[in-house]
């Protein structure tokens, strides 16, 4: 029993199970957000909608968790050895059939859409129907292997890519969807908020100026050309700017919060590193519920509250457990024959 114990959580370590709500979150709020004078869809739609939404929102994010931790193996051997696969808990051959497997159920998932999709499309515009979700799972995907396999170690380039993949991740559920306000927000919180946390805890490659003007000149371009389409699609309006008061009043508490965090003497920098990155992730869902309750869907902002209620709780949860066994059960190394696990 304790060792099923210790490979479900190994397991839910690998993919980061806890924070994986977070994107669950970011597609939900697209999906259930509403453009002025629009009708909302039948609930049977809505629900079936969110429901493989869902599944292709924790496929990607897991799957790009535990492709990270695959390809760092090596690495967390040495700065990591607690990670499930360096600790031998999980091993490599395992993590490479999870990563194919939470692949493809995202990618299935998103093909899934496809009657959903239909079934919200106007009649002349059947014929000239496209499977936006799966190009837009697909593309996702492309840009977490990117990330994983390259552009983390390159700095600023890596940081402006886990800005573009929560960008595109969160209208898998709607991409047709004429608003883009949230992944604007999203995008900027997350390169922001990464590349601060990157400079604390000193990562490298280190950020350089031109690692930072890269970043400043990539915030611009890619908020541009989502104000662009908004107003290629006439979703500018004065109605419609309104749902960007709940997120913009999120952004300021959190910088608030921040600066505070940042003038804490006692605090290390790696320290108040990993509390921005933290908090920053689950800021998220603050983003997803207050642009819902700015445009007046108070059933939609409750059901991330939710969630984020059900992260919160994964995630203490996962963490109480994993201090519990590890109190009952010690990971040792020995070089001669690597990773082995003991009974006290």
């Amino acid at each position: 029993m304790l060792r099923l114990a210790f490979r479900i959580l190994a397991l839910l370590q690998l993919t980061r199970a806890a924070l994986a709500f977070t994107a669950i979150a970011d597609a939900w709020a697209v999906l259930l957000l509403r453009p002025a004078g629009v009708a909302p869809d039948p609930m049977p739609v809505v629900m079936g909608r969110m429901a493989v939404t869902g599944v292709v929102s924790f496929g990607l994010y897991a799957f790009g968790m535990s492709l990270n931790d695959l390809l760092d193996a090596r690495r967390d051997r040495v700065f990591a050895p607690r990670r499930p696969i360096p600790s031998g808990r999980i091993p490599a051959r395992f993590a490479i059939v999870i990563c194919l497997a939470l692949l493809i159920m995202a990618l299935l998932a998103a093909a899934f859409l496809t009657p959903f999709h239909i079934m919200i499309l106007d009649s002349p515009h059947t014929a000239d129907f496209v499977p936006w979700p799966l190009l837009f799972a697909a593309l996702t995907a492309g840009f977490i292997v990117l990330y994983d396999a390259t552009s983390k170690y390159l700095g600023g380039l890596g940081l402006l890519t886990l800005g573009v993949i929560r960008a595109l991740h969160c209208l898998v559920g709607n991409p047709r969807s004429p608003l883009l306000f949230l992944s604007m927000f999203l995008f900027t919180h997350v390169v922001i908020v990464s590349a601060i946390a990157y400079r604390l805890e000193n990562k490298r490659p280190r950020l350089t100026r031109r690692d930072l003007l890269a970043i400043i000149f990539g915030l611009l371009v890619g908020n541009a050309l989502a104000l662009l389409y908004m107003v290629l699609r006439h979703s500018l309006t004065l109605d419609n700017l309104r749902m960007l008061v709940g997120p913009a009043i999120a952004a300021l508490v959190y910088a608030l919060w921040a600066t505070y965090t940042l003038t804490r003497r006692h605090l290390a920098p790696r320290q108040k590193g990993e509390r921005l990155m933290l908090l920053g992730l689950f800021w998220l869902f603050l983003y997803d519920a207050s642009i819902l309750l700015a445009n007046h869907q108070p059933l939609a902002s409750l059901a991330i509250t939710l969630l984020l209620l059900c992260a919160i709780a994964s995630f203490f949860a996962l963490r109480f457990i994993s201090r519990s066994l590890a109190a009952t059960r010690t990971p040792t190394y020995r070089p001669d024959r690597g990773p082995r696990t003991s009974n006290n």
